[in-house]
């Protein structure tokens, strides 16, 4: 498509100009699965991190994460980072990399697979459970209070952030966050993803409804990973289940 060929025009071009060790093209417009407006991904290998840069070519988007190689590399190992960065090196392109940094990168994505940090994928996952008890604390608060507008702030937290947890749990390789919704309603089935639509106002419902939908998510996320919740864990847990049920 013109718009991809465009794109890629503009990132050979960036990259030309730049003062890299690599440099590689990643995102939607490397997988082809760009739209107009998408932005450029570019991942710069440096000697030392850098800041993330964002820049306008030619009417374009051009977003350049200056990373060294041990960073790279470092996503494969990561549960809340290895779900997009495997898929999202596999079908990288390179666009430049004399010493064969990223080559390598890419035949590591290749044959990476869960196996080898599922047990730290599941302690993360249950981590991010924990964590977001107090969003359902909030939107239970919330709603009694009568302020939709915090309630409804707090929901999308919930909405948002769920699914890569989620993610993580099921194994789930996504290329960008817009594969992320629709495969994790996928993996999560029929109820996640009516709940999840509603939360996140793809279909319309009023502000409490919305909310109570947030809520059943986070209550099936729990159940997802109930067998992976600590000792100390559990009872945190079981309290925000225990209000999100009462709003249900």
């Amino acid at each position: 498509m013109d718009h991809t060929r465009g794109a890629r025009a503009i990132a050979e071009t960036t990259t030309a100009a730049l003062t890299a060790r690599a440099v590689a093209l990643t995102g939607s417009i490397a997988a082809g699965t760009d739209h107009p407006d998408s932005d450029i991904d570019l991942i710069a290998v440096a000697d030392a991190p850098g800041e993330t840069e964002i820049r306008s070519v030619e009417g374009r988007m051009v977003t350049i994460e200056w990373k060294t190689i041990d960073e790279v590399e470092a996503a494969f190992t990561r549960p809340w980072e290895a779900g997009a960065a495997v898929p999202g090196w596999r079908t990288a392109h390179l666009l430049s990399d004399p010493e064969g940094l990223l080559a390598r990168v890419k035949a590591s994505a290749e044959t990476w697979n869960w196996h080898g940090i599922a047990a730290e994928a599941d302690r993360w996952a249950a981590d991010g459970i924990v964590g977001l008890a107090e969003e359902v604390h909030k939107v239970c608060g919330m709603l009694g209070r009568g302020n939709p507008r915090a309630a409804a702030a707090n929901r999308a937290i919930l909405a948002l952030q769920l699914p890569g947890i989620l993610a993580a749990a099921d194994r789930i390789l996504y290329r960008t966050e817009n594969d992320l919704w629709d495969l994790v309603c996928e993996a999560e089935g029929e109820a996640w993803a009516s709940a999840w639509d509603t939360a996140t106002g793809t279909v319309r419902a009023d502000p409490a409804e919305a909310c109570r939908a947030g809520l059943r998510l986070y209550l099936i996320a729990a159940g997802r990973l109930d067998h992976v919740f600590t000792q100390a864990q559990r009872p945190v847990v079981e309290t925000a289940c225990r209000l999100a049920q009462r709003r249900r």
